[in-house]
Protein backbone atom coordinates (compact mmCIF):
# COMPACT_ATOMS: atom_id res chain seq x y z
CA UNK A 1 0.00 0.00 0.00
CA UNK A 2 2.87 2.66 1.17
CA UNK A 3 4.51 1.53 -2.43
CA UNK A 4 1.47 2.09 -4.40
CA UNK A 5 1.24 5.51 -2.54
CA UNK A 6 5.05 6.49 -3.39
CA UNK A 7 4.05 5.69 -6.89
CA UNK A 8 1.06 7.78 -6.90
CA UNK A 9 3.29 10.85 -5.46
CA UNK A 10 6.14 10.46 -8.07
CA UNK A 11 3.17 10.51 -10.34
CA UNK A 12 1.74 13.34 -9.62
CA UNK A 13 5.23 15.54 -9.42
CA UNK A 14 5.86 14.05 -12.59
CA UNK A 15 3.17 15.64 -13.87
CA UNK A 16 3.44 18.68 -12.33
CA UNK A 17 6.35 19.10 -13.58
CA UNK A 18 5.59 18.20 -17.17
CA UNK A 19 2.63 20.96 -17.00
CA UNK A 20 4.91 23.62 -15.09
CA UNK A 21 7.50 23.21 -17.74
CA UNK A 22 4.68 23.50 -20.65
CA UNK A 23 3.13 26.43 -19.13
CA UNK A 24 6.49 28.08 -19.34
CA UNK A 25 7.50 27.21 -22.31
CA UNK A 26 4.08 28.75 -24.04
CA UNK A 27 4.27 31.48 -22.20
CA UNK A 28 8.35 31.79 -23.53
CA UNK A 29 6.91 31.31 -26.90
CA UNK A 30 4.17 34.10 -26.44
CA UNK A 31 6.58 36.64 -25.46
CA UNK A 32 9.24 35.81 -27.83
CA UNK A 33 5.74 36.04 -30.95
CA UNK A 34 4.68 39.62 -28.71
CA UNK A 35 8.02 40.79 -29.21
CA UNK A 36 8.35 39.95 -32.67
CA UNK A 37 4.74 41.45 -33.03
CA UNK A 38 5.70 44.43 -31.75
CA UNK A 39 9.19 44.79 -33.89
CA UNK A 40 7.20 43.88 -37.00
CA UNK A 41 4.58 46.90 -36.23
CA UNK A 42 7.37 49.07 -35.63
CA UNK A 43 9.35 48.40 -38.82
CA UNK A 44 5.35 49.20 -40.32
CA UNK A 45 4.92 52.17 -38.42
CA UNK A 46 8.33 53.39 -39.37
CA UNK A 47 7.35 52.36 -42.97
CA UNK A 48 4.11 54.17 -42.88
CA UNK A 49 6.11 57.10 -41.58
CA UNK A 50 7.79 57.64 -44.42
CA UNK A 51 5.15 56.47 -46.97
CA UNK A 52 3.46 59.68 -44.93
CA UNK A 53 6.27 62.01 -45.54
CA UNK A 54 6.00 60.97 -49.60
CA UNK A 55 2.71 60.95 -50.13
CA UNK A 56 2.13 64.84 -48.28
CA UNK A 57 4.34 66.18 -50.51
CA UNK A 58 2.22 68.19 -53.00
CA UNK A 59 3.43 70.30 -56.33
CA UNK A 60 2.40 73.97 -55.70
CA UNK A 61 2.35 77.15 -57.44
CA UNK A 62 4.21 80.24 -57.12
CA UNK A 63 3.20 83.17 -54.94
CA UNK A 64 4.58 85.76 -57.48
CA UNK A 65 3.09 85.22 -60.40
CA UNK A 66 3.37 87.85 -63.87
CA UNK A 67 0.87 88.28 -66.56
CA UNK A 68 1.90 86.93 -69.72
CA UNK A 69 4.41 84.35 -68.45
CA UNK A 70 4.63 80.88 -67.55
CA UNK A 71 3.26 80.68 -63.98
CA UNK A 72 3.65 77.02 -62.92
CA UNK A 73 5.79 74.83 -60.57
CA UNK A 74 9.77 74.91 -61.19
CA UNK A 75 12.24 72.32 -60.53
CA UNK A 76 15.90 73.71 -60.11
CA UNK A 77 18.22 71.70 -61.52
CA UNK A 78 21.82 73.71 -61.08
CA UNK A 79 21.74 75.24 -57.58
CA UNK A 80 24.99 76.68 -56.43
CA UNK A 81 23.61 76.81 -52.93
CA UNK A 82 27.19 77.24 -50.73
CA UNK A 83 26.77 80.71 -50.07
CA UNK A 84 22.65 80.56 -49.14
CA UNK A 85 21.20 80.33 -45.76
CA UNK A 86 18.73 77.73 -45.85
CA UNK A 87 16.16 79.07 -44.19
CA UNK A 88 15.28 81.76 -46.05
CA UNK A 89 16.16 80.34 -49.61
CA UNK A 90 13.21 77.85 -48.89
CA UNK A 91 11.37 80.90 -48.64
CA UNK A 92 12.33 82.17 -51.26
CA UNK A 93 11.78 78.97 -53.15
CA UNK A 94 8.28 78.76 -51.65
CA UNK A 95 7.17 82.00 -53.17
CA UNK A 96 8.51 81.84 -56.90
CA UNK A 97 6.97 77.60 -56.96
CA UNK A 98 10.59 76.51 -57.08
CA UNK A 99 9.44 72.76 -55.71
CA UNK A 100 12.42 70.70 -55.86
CA UNK A 101 16.08 71.41 -56.71
CA UNK A 102 19.16 69.81 -57.25
CA UNK A 103 21.52 71.45 -54.68
CA UNK A 104 25.87 71.49 -55.83
CA UNK A 105 26.77 71.35 -52.54
CA UNK A 106 30.50 71.90 -51.18
CA UNK A 107 31.17 69.09 -49.13
CA UNK A 108 35.02 68.40 -48.10
CA UNK A 109 37.18 65.89 -46.10
CA UNK A 110 35.30 62.77 -44.27
CA UNK A 111 32.50 63.97 -42.85
CA UNK A 112 31.74 62.53 -39.23
CA UNK A 113 28.58 62.33 -37.07
CA UNK A 114 30.11 64.46 -34.34
CA UNK A 115 30.82 67.58 -36.22
CA UNK A 116 27.88 68.16 -38.06
CA UNK A 117 26.68 72.03 -38.65
CA UNK A 118 23.73 73.01 -39.96
CA UNK A 119 25.56 76.23 -42.19
CA UNK A 120 27.99 73.75 -43.70
CA UNK A 121 29.06 70.49 -45.32
CA UNK A 122 26.84 67.55 -45.02
CA UNK A 123 25.69 69.09 -41.93
CA UNK A 124 24.28 71.73 -44.26
CA UNK A 125 22.54 69.49 -46.39
CA UNK A 126 20.92 66.83 -43.75
CA UNK A 127 19.64 69.79 -41.69
CA UNK A 128 18.02 71.22 -44.68
CA UNK A 129 16.75 67.76 -46.12
CA UNK A 130 15.49 66.89 -42.59
CA UNK A 131 13.26 70.37 -41.83
CA UNK A 132 12.61 70.32 -45.73
CA UNK A 133 11.69 66.27 -47.13
CA UNK A 134 11.77 65.16 -50.63
CA UNK A 135 12.49 68.64 -52.03
CA UNK A 136 16.56 68.46 -52.00
CA UNK A 137 18.49 66.18 -54.94
CA UNK A 138 21.79 66.48 -53.09
CA UNK A 139 24.97 66.73 -55.36
CA UNK A 140 28.16 67.62 -54.00
CA UNK A 141 31.49 68.58 -54.93
CA UNK A 142 35.06 69.29 -52.83
CA UNK A 143 33.67 72.80 -52.41
CA UNK A 144 37.31 73.84 -54.52
CA UNK A 145 36.97 76.66 -57.41
CA UNK A 146 37.41 74.67 -60.79
CA UNK A 147 40.59 76.64 -61.38
CA UNK A 148 42.20 75.82 -58.61
CA UNK A 149 40.72 72.15 -58.22
CA UNK A 150 42.96 71.02 -61.42
CA UNK A 151 46.14 71.13 -59.78
CA UNK A 152 44.69 68.08 -58.04
CA UNK A 153 43.33 66.29 -61.23
CA UNK A 154 43.62 62.74 -61.24
CA UNK A 155 44.39 60.05 -58.10
CA UNK A 156 43.91 62.94 -55.43
CA UNK A 157 41.12 64.79 -56.83
CA UNK A 158 39.40 61.22 -57.27
CA UNK A 159 40.41 60.02 -53.64
CA UNK A 160 38.65 63.50 -52.54
CA UNK A 161 35.40 62.20 -54.14
CA UNK A 162 35.63 58.72 -53.03
CA UNK A 163 36.46 59.12 -49.32
CA UNK A 164 33.68 61.83 -48.85
CA UNK A 165 31.02 59.93 -50.61
CA UNK A 166 32.32 57.11 -48.49
CA UNK A 167 31.81 59.02 -44.85
CA UNK A 168 28.83 60.74 -46.30
CA UNK A 169 26.99 57.43 -46.76
CA UNK A 170 28.20 56.30 -43.07
CA UNK A 171 26.78 59.46 -41.99
CA UNK A 172 23.80 59.86 -44.05
CA UNK A 173 22.71 56.75 -45.51
CA UNK A 174 23.35 54.96 -48.79
CA UNK A 175 20.66 56.99 -50.70
CA UNK A 176 21.19 60.16 -49.23
CA UNK A 177 23.96 61.25 -51.69
CA UNK A 178 22.71 61.53 -55.25
CA UNK A 179 25.31 62.70 -57.93
CA UNK A 180 28.73 64.76 -58.35
CA UNK A 181 28.65 68.06 -59.17
CA UNK A 182 29.09 70.42 -60.45
CA UNK A 183 32.18 69.34 -61.98
CA UNK A 184 33.21 72.25 -63.99
CA UNK A 185 35.54 70.39 -66.44
CA UNK A 186 35.03 74.04 -68.28
CA UNK A 187 38.06 75.23 -66.02
CA UNK A 188 40.41 72.53 -66.83
CA UNK A 189 43.23 72.47 -69.67
CA UNK A 190 42.62 68.08 -70.36
CA UNK A 191 39.78 67.18 -72.69
CA UNK A 192 36.62 66.21 -70.77
CA UNK A 193 37.01 62.60 -71.34
CA UNK A 194 40.76 62.90 -70.14
CA UNK A 195 41.19 59.97 -68.33
CA UNK A 196 41.73 61.56 -65.05
CA UNK A 197 38.09 62.80 -65.48
CA UNK A 198 36.94 59.63 -66.21
CA UNK A 199 38.39 58.67 -62.91
CA UNK A 200 35.54 60.44 -61.31
CA UNK A 201 32.95 59.36 -63.40
CA UNK A 202 33.94 55.70 -62.29
CA UNK A 203 33.18 56.39 -59.13
CA UNK A 204 29.67 57.93 -59.96
CA UNK A 205 29.11 54.61 -62.13
CA UNK A 206 30.23 52.03 -59.83
CA UNK A 207 27.96 53.80 -57.04
CA UNK A 208 24.88 54.44 -59.16
CA UNK A 209 25.15 58.73 -59.28
CA UNK A 210 24.40 61.46 -61.51
CA UNK A 211 27.14 63.15 -63.05
CA UNK A 212 27.22 67.23 -64.03
CA UNK A 213 29.51 69.18 -65.35
CA UNK A 214 30.26 71.97 -67.66
CA UNK A 215 31.85 71.24 -71.19
CA UNK A 216 32.97 74.04 -73.34
CA UNK A 217 32.07 74.51 -77.67
CA UNK A 218 35.65 73.35 -78.79
CA UNK A 219 35.60 69.96 -76.42
CA UNK A 220 31.86 68.69 -77.35
CA UNK A 221 32.79 65.97 -78.63
CA UNK A 222 34.41 64.85 -75.79
CA UNK A 223 30.58 64.85 -74.29
CA UNK A 224 29.51 62.33 -77.23
CA UNK A 225 32.55 60.19 -75.92
CA UNK A 226 31.61 60.19 -72.45
CA UNK A 227 27.95 59.40 -72.61
CA UNK A 228 27.86 56.05 -75.02
CA UNK A 229 31.38 55.31 -72.65
CA UNK A 230 29.11 55.63 -70.13
CA UNK A 231 25.88 54.37 -71.08
CA UNK A 232 23.82 53.53 -67.63
CA UNK A 233 25.25 56.78 -66.13
CA UNK A 234 22.95 60.00 -65.88
CA UNK A 235 24.60 63.31 -67.02
CA UNK A 236 23.45 66.75 -66.45
CA UNK A 237 25.41 69.42 -68.56
CA UNK A 238 25.01 73.54 -68.93
CA UNK A 239 27.17 75.73 -71.42
CA UNK A 240 27.72 79.81 -71.34
CA UNK A 241 25.75 80.84 -73.96
CA UNK A 242 28.91 81.70 -76.10
CA UNK A 243 29.46 77.96 -76.17
CA UNK A 244 25.74 76.78 -76.56
CA UNK A 245 26.01 78.82 -79.77
CA UNK A 246 28.97 77.53 -81.10
CA UNK A 247 28.51 73.82 -80.24
CA UNK A 248 24.56 73.85 -80.36
CA UNK A 249 23.96 71.59 -84.01
CA UNK A 250 26.18 69.07 -82.27
CA UNK A 251 24.68 69.08 -79.23
CA UNK A 252 21.24 68.67 -80.24
CA UNK A 253 22.67 65.45 -82.19
CA UNK A 254 24.15 64.46 -78.93
CA UNK A 255 20.77 64.67 -76.86
CA UNK A 256 18.41 63.18 -79.73
CA UNK A 257 20.80 60.15 -79.38
CA UNK A 258 21.94 59.41 -76.30
CA UNK A 259 19.07 58.68 -73.45
CA UNK A 260 21.61 59.54 -70.84
CA UNK A 261 22.19 63.11 -71.28
CA UNK A 262 20.55 66.67 -70.44
CA UNK A 263 20.66 69.74 -70.47
CA UNK A 264 19.97 72.50 -67.99
CA UNK A 265 18.61 76.24 -69.25
CA UNK A 266 20.15 78.40 -66.45
CA UNK A 267 18.97 81.86 -64.62
CA UNK A 268 21.99 82.70 -64.67
CA UNK A 269 23.08 82.08 -68.52
CA UNK A 270 19.37 83.69 -69.48
CA UNK A 271 20.67 86.93 -67.87
CA UNK A 272 23.32 87.74 -70.50
CA UNK A 273 24.11 91.31 -71.46
CA UNK A 274 27.01 92.38 -73.87
CA UNK A 275 28.58 89.01 -73.82
CA UNK A 276 28.52 88.54 -70.29
CA UNK A 277 26.68 86.86 -67.74
CA UNK A 278 25.50 90.21 -65.21
CA UNK A 279 24.76 87.46 -62.16
CA UNK A 280 28.61 87.45 -61.92
CA UNK A 281 29.46 90.69 -63.48
CA UNK A 282 27.83 92.67 -60.47
CA UNK A 283 29.49 90.46 -57.88
CA UNK A 284 31.72 92.73 -55.56
CA UNK A 285 32.55 92.96 -51.73
CA UNK A 286 29.66 95.78 -51.35
CA UNK A 287 26.56 93.53 -51.30
CA UNK A 288 24.27 96.75 -51.32
CA UNK A 289 26.30 98.05 -54.40
CA UNK A 290 25.66 94.42 -55.73
CA UNK A 291 22.28 94.22 -56.07
CA UNK A 292 21.68 98.01 -56.64
CA UNK A 293 23.59 97.67 -60.11
CA UNK A 294 22.08 94.18 -61.08
CA UNK A 295 18.52 95.73 -60.11
CA UNK A 296 18.91 98.59 -62.48
CA UNK A 297 20.57 96.76 -65.25
CA UNK A 298 17.42 94.29 -65.14
CA UNK A 299 14.98 96.93 -65.11
CA UNK A 300 16.09 99.10 -67.86
CA UNK A 301 16.70 96.01 -69.97
CA UNK A 302 14.30 93.39 -69.09
CA UNK A 303 12.30 93.11 -73.00
CA UNK A 304 15.39 92.51 -74.49
CA UNK A 305 17.38 89.85 -72.00
CA UNK A 306 13.90 88.08 -72.16
CA UNK A 307 13.85 88.47 -76.20
CA UNK A 308 17.65 87.31 -76.66
CA UNK A 309 17.58 84.49 -74.02
CA UNK A 310 13.97 83.16 -75.93
CA UNK A 311 15.98 82.92 -79.47
CA UNK A 312 19.03 81.56 -77.85
CA UNK A 313 16.97 78.53 -75.96
CA UNK A 314 13.63 77.53 -78.00
CA UNK A 315 15.68 76.03 -80.98
CA UNK A 316 17.09 73.84 -78.50
CA UNK A 317 14.14 73.02 -76.67
CA UNK A 318 11.86 72.73 -80.05
CA UNK A 319 14.96 70.22 -81.05
CA UNK A 320 14.97 67.73 -77.80
CA UNK A 321 12.13 69.42 -75.93
CA UNK A 322 11.89 66.05 -73.26
CA UNK A 323 15.99 66.99 -72.74
CA UNK A 324 15.77 70.27 -71.56
CA UNK A 325 15.50 71.61 -67.61
CA UNK A 326 15.70 75.05 -66.05
CA UNK A 327 17.76 75.81 -63.25
CA UNK A 328 19.34 79.40 -61.64
CA UNK A 329 22.93 78.66 -61.60
CA UNK A 330 23.14 81.56 -58.86
CA UNK A 331 26.46 81.22 -57.06
CA UNK A 332 27.25 85.18 -55.36
CA UNK A 333 26.25 85.70 -52.20
CA UNK A 334 24.53 88.81 -53.21
CA UNK A 335 22.43 86.87 -55.55
CA UNK A 336 20.26 85.63 -52.98
CA UNK A 337 18.70 88.48 -51.64
CA UNK A 338 15.22 88.47 -53.16
CA UNK A 339 15.70 91.33 -55.30
CA UNK A 340 17.99 90.00 -57.07
CA UNK A 341 16.53 86.18 -56.95
CA UNK A 342 13.06 86.87 -57.46
CA UNK A 343 14.15 88.81 -60.98
CA UNK A 344 15.98 85.91 -62.08
CA UNK A 345 13.18 84.02 -61.86
CA UNK A 346 10.77 86.08 -63.59
CA UNK A 347 12.93 86.63 -66.53
CA UNK A 348 13.48 82.87 -66.61
CA UNK A 349 9.62 82.54 -65.97
CA UNK A 350 9.00 85.30 -69.55
CA UNK A 351 11.25 83.03 -71.76
CA UNK A 352 9.84 80.23 -70.96
CA UNK A 353 6.36 81.41 -71.74
CA UNK A 354 8.32 81.80 -75.20
CA UNK A 355 9.09 78.20 -76.14
CA UNK A 356 5.81 76.29 -77.34
CA UNK A 357 2.72 75.52 -75.03
CA UNK A 358 3.47 71.96 -74.82
CA UNK A 359 6.93 72.23 -74.08
CA UNK A 360 6.38 74.92 -70.95
CA UNK A 361 5.96 72.30 -67.95
CA UNK A 362 8.40 69.78 -69.15
CA UNK A 363 11.49 72.47 -69.32
CA UNK A 364 9.61 74.27 -66.23
CA UNK A 365 9.85 71.07 -63.98
CA UNK A 366 8.12 67.59 -65.75
CA UNK A 367 11.60 66.89 -67.39
CA UNK A 368 13.70 67.03 -64.06
CA UNK A 369 11.13 65.41 -61.95
CA UNK A 370 10.81 62.35 -64.27
CA UNK A 371 14.29 61.74 -64.65
CA UNK A 372 15.73 62.64 -61.57
CA UNK A 373 12.73 62.34 -59.24
CA UNK A 374 11.77 63.99 -55.71
CA UNK A 375 13.94 64.74 -53.34
CA UNK A 376 15.42 62.70 -50.67
CA UNK A 377 13.96 61.99 -46.81
CA UNK A 378 16.64 62.19 -44.19
CA UNK A 379 16.79 60.49 -40.91
CA UNK A 380 15.27 62.39 -38.42
CA UNK A 381 17.65 60.86 -35.66
CA UNK A 382 20.78 62.03 -37.20
CA UNK A 383 22.27 65.33 -34.66
CA UNK A 384 23.23 68.97 -36.53
CA UNK A 385 24.35 71.00 -34.27
CA UNK A 386 22.05 74.39 -34.99
CA UNK A 387 24.64 77.65 -36.04
CA UNK A 388 21.60 79.46 -37.10
CA UNK A 389 22.30 82.25 -34.69
CA UNK A 390 26.01 82.00 -34.58
CA UNK A 391 27.76 85.04 -36.49
CA UNK A 392 30.25 84.82 -39.19
CA UNK A 393 33.77 83.86 -37.52
CA UNK A 394 36.15 86.61 -37.85
CA UNK A 395 39.30 86.06 -40.08
CA UNK A 396 41.56 85.80 -36.78
CA UNK A 397 39.15 83.41 -35.80
CA UNK A 398 39.75 81.21 -38.86
CA UNK A 399 43.52 81.87 -39.17
CA UNK A 400 43.59 80.28 -35.47
CA UNK A 401 42.02 77.35 -36.35
CA UNK A 402 44.08 76.97 -39.25
CA UNK A 403 47.75 77.43 -37.22
CA UNK A 404 46.06 75.17 -34.40
CA UNK A 405 45.10 72.51 -37.30
CA UNK A 406 48.24 72.65 -39.21
CA UNK A 407 46.39 73.64 -41.58
CA UNK A 408 48.81 76.11 -44.84
CA UNK A 409 47.05 77.99 -47.88
CA UNK A 410 47.43 74.94 -50.46
CA UNK A 411 46.53 72.30 -48.04
CA UNK A 412 43.69 69.88 -49.46
CA UNK A 413 43.09 68.70 -45.93
CA UNK A 414 43.60 65.29 -44.65
CA UNK A 415 40.80 63.89 -42.63
CA UNK A 416 42.70 64.89 -39.20
CA UNK A 417 42.83 67.93 -39.95
CA UNK A 418 39.37 68.79 -41.42
CA UNK A 419 37.50 67.33 -38.22
CA UNK A 420 40.59 69.33 -36.02
CA UNK A 421 39.39 72.68 -38.33
CA UNK A 422 35.04 71.53 -37.54
CA UNK A 423 35.74 71.11 -34.23
CA UNK A 424 38.14 74.79 -33.75
CA UNK A 425 34.80 76.19 -35.44
CA UNK A 426 32.34 74.51 -33.51
CA UNK A 427 34.12 75.80 -30.04
CA UNK A 428 34.50 79.33 -31.57
CA UNK A 429 30.23 79.14 -32.20
CA UNK A 430 30.94 81.14 -35.73
CA UNK A 431 30.37 80.51 -39.20
CA UNK A 432 33.05 79.90 -42.15
CA UNK A 433 31.29 81.19 -45.13
CA UNK A 434 32.16 79.31 -48.44
CA UNK A 435 33.55 81.41 -51.69
CA UNK A 436 31.47 80.59 -54.25
CA UNK A 437 32.09 79.98 -58.15
CA UNK A 438 31.50 81.54 -61.25
CA UNK A 439 30.13 79.07 -63.62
Amino acid sequence: MIKKRSVLIVLVIAIAIIALYSYFAINSNDVEEAQEDVEHVEVQNQSKEVEAVKEKFKIFDPVLTYSGAYNGPLYGTSEQVGSASMNSYFQTLDKNGINFFIGMFGISGEPSADTLISDQGLGKVIDAAQKHPSRIVPFFNPGIGGEEVEQYLGDELTSMYSNTLSASRQVAGVEFIKGFGEVETQEWSVQHNDQKVRQLIDIAQTNDLYFMFHPVANKIDDVKKIVEAYPNTIFLIHMYREDLDKSMPKLITILKEHENLYFSIDAAHILYVNGNDIIYTYDGTNKESSISKFVSSIDSQEKSIIRNGIAAYKPLVDAVPDKVMWGTEIGPEYAFDARVFDRAVKISRFVIAGFNNEHQEAVGYKNALRVFGEGVIADPNIKVINTDTWPECTASQTSACDESCAIRETDVLTREQDICFFNCIISNECREIPESDVG
